[in-house]
């Protein structure tokens, strides 16, 4: 029994959320972890990190949050016409992980544009505890964590960064973290954020939740939800104006057992800044057996990851067979 109880908590931390080993699924993951029942708490998350990118100059800068608006703003040169990309990581991840530095070397390549990497690890990367507890801990920050991004660009707005150049993308917990961001934001400016983008929003803790504490249609100009993990580590729910699944939305191509979820969860980043070079096409579809029996090929498309040109609305699905990452 005690080795039974250590193999099923035994999680493994990825670039996003955790995963129990042996390939259970995130249906799993609620039998076990305690998700915290007031979540709407406000809580210190001072020690936010905001990792601020200037790719044409060659020049980063990090910020503690609570000053970080004022710095990208006197920040020398700054352009306030250029798109400014904000990337929030789910849980137990940091700046130096790999999904950062994919996120770092794709943006790189991106013209007239800045970046902004959040590391939040100080409340969703501390395994003192064990991972089980880390992660109840980092879903009773989420809300938090998302007032307090909201709140960064807010001062952004307000001196001058226009909220239709603002892109905010997130992965699993970092995800959810945006429902927060866009909402508080447009509360407190009466704009919305021009785009946000999920991806793989996190399943665990999240699927049976309120509206108001996932992200969802209506807190950005234009909100796209990307399936990958669908039902597993990633949410099952339709949330965005646009709902894109990656293949069939789970167990995806080359993510062998046990680590199916684990892998087809953190591919869904690797995707989306596959994207930026590559294009995918996506249909409209109601289900993935339509999809593949090719009986939607005359649905209206539209162009899946960073070329989304954000006009299209319904559930999309999109094939990366052929594709190698």
């Amino acid at each position: 029994m005690r080795m039974l109880s250590f193999y099923l908590f035994s999680f493994i931390c990825l670039n996003g959320v955790t995963h129990i080993s042996g390939g259970l699924d995130g249906w799993l993951l609620d039998l076990f972890v305690k998700c915290p029942v007031n979540r709407n708490q406000s809580l210190d998350v001072s020690q936010i990190k905001v990792y601020f990118y200037d790719f044409h100059r060659g020049r980063s800068k990090v910020f503690p949050i609570d000053n970080a608006a004022k710095k990208i703003l006197s920040f020398h040169k700054l352009d306030k016409n250029k798109m400014f990309y904000m990337f929030v990581s789910g849980f137990a991840t940091y700046i130096n992980r790999t999904t950062a530095h994919l996120v770092r070397e794709t943006f790189k390549h991106v013209p007239n544009s800045y970046l902004i990497i959040i590391d939040h690890s100080a409340y969703t990367n501390n395994t003192d505890y064990g991972p089980k507890t880390s992660y109840e801990r980092s879903v009773q920050h989420v809300y938090s964590i998302g007032v307090k991004l909201a709140q960064m660009l807010v001062q952004l707005n307000q001196g001058g960064i226009r909220a239709s150049h603002i892109h905010a993308i997130g992965h699993s917990l970092g995800s959810q973290m945006l429902g927060h961001v866009g909402a508080n934001f447009n509360k407190a400016t009466g704009f919305k954020i021009g785009r946000i983008t999920a991806l793989d929003p996190a399943g665990p803790c999240f699927k049976n939740s309120l509206k108001e504490e996932q992200i969802r249609a209506g807190v950005a100009d234009y909100v796209e939800v990307y399936h990958c993990d669908d039902g597993g580590l990633g949410t099952s729910s339709v949330l965005g104006d646009t709902d894109l699944y990656m293949n069939k939305g789970s167990d995806q191509p080359k993510c062998n057992f046990p680590s199916v979820n684990k892998c087809s969860h953190k591919v869904c980043v690797a995707m989306w800044m596959a994207s930026v070079t590559h294009r995918f096409t996506a249909r409209q579809c109601n289900n993935y057996k339509l999809f593949k029996q090719r009986k939607c090929t005359s649905n209206k498309t539209t162009t899946a990851g960073f070329w989304n040109p954000g006009t299209a609305k319904g559930i999309y699905y999109f094939s990366t067979e052929d594709y190698k990452y």
